[in-house]
């Protein structure tokens, strides 16, 4: 996929996916729009059926990963991360609606202008904006490259990511922005049924948990040397 060039860094977008299947396509549509994007990468993580395969390899643009087996979304996200050689790379979630390719390239804009290392699109399901820690825990974010590349491997397992994702960028180099933005996620209930969604939701939460502990009571004592204080800056919402 070869985006117009726009003089700006480009991003590859990463898109991990467990059964999601056709409700990948919206997501897929918004980014081949985007002009900041010029590769777009699939990771399917180890899905029960070739459904999801059977959306992607729709789109020539879109390059299709498979994990044999189930190996959580970290592991997904880092495989697609290591098939590209892009600077910017523009993660998201497979299961959205409402998503935009003027959404794409907004969370995609504030990276490549370089005025923060990541940016982060808040949905709008009213559960996850309503308090800013679970907002700020959403898929679909744009970040330098070398900043993934310098997240401990602790974070790249499972639902840790995000967790870490936030606590390093904030505290080591020039922060994060984020806006809320008029798309939303399909909810685990919803597409697995009350209980199972349920399970599923609480096992994420634990995930969550734990690097959050982590984060706050290991990692935030120690002194690593890609620390940059000079071009530390807080946390904003934009307008």
């Amino acid at each position: 996929m070869n985006a117009p060039s726009t003089g700006k860094p480009y991003a590859a977008a990463v898109i991990p996916s467990f059964n999601e299947g056709s409700r990948i396509v919206p997501a897929i549509k918004a980014i081949i729009d985007s002009p900041l994007v010029r590769e777009i990468i699939v990771v399917d993580d180890g899905s029960d059926t070739n459904e999801t395969e059977l959306a992607v390899r729709s789109f020539h643009q879109v390059r299709y990963l498979r994990n044999e087996v189930n190996r959580g979304k970290g592991f997904s996200m880092e495989r697609g991360v290591n098939s590209t050689t892009a600077p910017i790379i523009f993660f998201c979630d497979a299961d959205l609606e409402g998503i935009t390719p003027e959404i794409v390239s907004s969370i995609i804009e504030p990276v490549a202008n370089e005025t923060y290392d990541m940016f982060i699109g808040i949905r709008n399901n009213v559960a996850q904006k309503s308090f800013l820690p679970f907002a700020l825990n959403s898929g679909e974010r744009a970040l330098r490259r070398e900043v993934w590349e310098k997240l401990p491997k602790f974070y790249k397992h499972r639902f840790r990511i995000e967790v870490g994702m936030n606590y390093f960028v904030r505290h080591h180099g020039k922060g994060y922005g984020y806006k809320l933005f008029p798309y939303y996620q399909t909810a685990k209930e919803r597409k697995y049924g009350f209980w199972k969604g349920t399970v599923r939701r609480w096992k994420m939460n634990g995930d969550v948990s734990l690097a959050w502990a982590r984060a706050n009571f290991i990692d935030r004592f120690r002194n690593f040397a890609w620390r940059s204080p000079k071009t530390l800056e807080p946390i904003s919402k934009t307008s």
